[in-house]
């Protein structure tokens, strides 16, 4: 029994890194994602930190069952209005999302 107690105890090391590191992934992509949306509406210091904690606090503590992707691209395309169109959006979230992985497995 010592063998399958080892696996399963590897296992669920594995599983809680991987969902830890998209957990950090996902803040990570929302912050990045919200300090360019906030460039884009003008905001600076205080008001464009306040707006990048807002997105990353909605994100955190967004329902589970949700996609928190769309979630993201929705809030940022009701902020950003006519600024930018919603597949420039999906092209520059998936850019942010890449570099977000590579940050967080290069331990950043």
């Amino acid at each position: 029994m010592g063998l399958f107690d080892d696996r399963q105890r590897a296992f669920e090391a594995r599983f809680a890194h991987e969902e830890d590191k998209a957990f950090r992934v996902s803040a990570l992509r929302s912050r990045m994602m919200a300090a360019w949306a906030a460039d884009l509406m003008g905001k600076t210091g205080p008001e464009a930190q306040d707006y990048v904690d807002s997105i990353v606090h909605d994100q955190v503590c967004a329902p589970r069952d949700l996609d928190q992707c769309d979630t993201l691209l929705d809030r940022l395309s009701d902020d950003l209005q006519d600024a930018i169109s919603a597949a420039t959006l999906a092209v520059k979230m998936d850019a942010i999302d890449a570099t977000a992985r590579q940050k967080v497995d290069d331990g950043a």
